[in-house]
């Protein structure tokens, strides 16, 4: 039943769409038909291709630095809280308004992509870690030192294993704020990507193929959505959550 009501859903959504379609709005034909163009031309293949090496790329990076420095972090608070004022200011920037300097400092090309992904997710995955690391029990830390482990045994046996199911759950938001931002920075300093796609089809009037780009560009993010939650779904089951 909840499987008929999506259908239902959807199928009204492109009943509304089709009602409103004209000049300036691309009916739901025309859009198929600008998406079956791009497939065939080769030109949707390439930009999925290299959106997804950029979002690979950015999302790891920038997941592996905030990882490591939100463990440290976590472990060391003193250390955290003089570095507090810096993160504070930093966080509420988006990376857009950085854009502007990027392209000055990488040029155009993969790099400005790579850096806008990796500076969205650094900071959520940060403050996800340090939490993680937080709110480990004390209890097993005390336990732990109650069996004669040294501290790096703690750090290695105790925080990150009680933290990981939180990092994992972490990087299901983090998946979907890179993949989000990696069209925004290939909209600025790509010359190729589906953000490149958008841009280059608004500039010649192709409306059905902006918003062909845009369906496949929901598509692959429902797809990473899954992904990540079948990652999360696996890691609970193992870590017993």
């Amino acid at each position: 039943m909840k499987y008929l009501f999506q259908i239902l859903v959807l199928a009204l959504a492109l009943l509304i769409w089709q009602a409103f379609s004209g000049d300036l709005v691309p009916s739901v034909k025309e859009v198929l038909g600008a998406f079956f163009e791009l497939a065939k031309s080769g030109k949707l293949l390439l930009g999925v291709t290299d959106s997804l090496i950029r979002y690979v790329i950015g999302l790891a990076i920038g997941s592996l630095v905030a990882v490591l420095v939100g463990l440290i972090f976590g472990l060391f608070p003193k250390f955290a809280n003089a570095f507090e004022p810096l993160i504070g200011l930093l966080r509420p920037i988006s990376p857009i308004a950085w854009i502007p300097l990027i392209v000055l400092a990488f040029g155009i090309g993969d790099k400005p992509t790579i850096f806008i992904i990796a500076y969205a997710i650094f900071f959520p995955m940060l403050l996800i870690t340090i939490n993680a690391v937080k709110s480990v029990p004390n209890e097993l830390v005390l336990a732990a030192r109650g069996f004669g482990a040294s501290k790096m045994q703690i750090i290695t046996g105790v925080i990150m294993p009680a933290s990981l199911f939180s990092i994992i759950s972490g990087l299901k938001l983090a998946a979907s704020l890179a993949w989000i931002n990696l069209v925004v920075g290939e909209m600025v300093g790509a010359q190729s990507g589906l953000g490149y796609l958008i841009i280059d089809a608004r500039n010649q009037l192709r409306i059905d193929s902006v918003m062909a780009v845009i369906f496949v560009i929901g598509v692959i993010g429902i797809v990473i959505n899954f992904i990540f939650s079948l990652i999360e779904r696996y890691a609970g089951e193992r870590l017993g959550r």
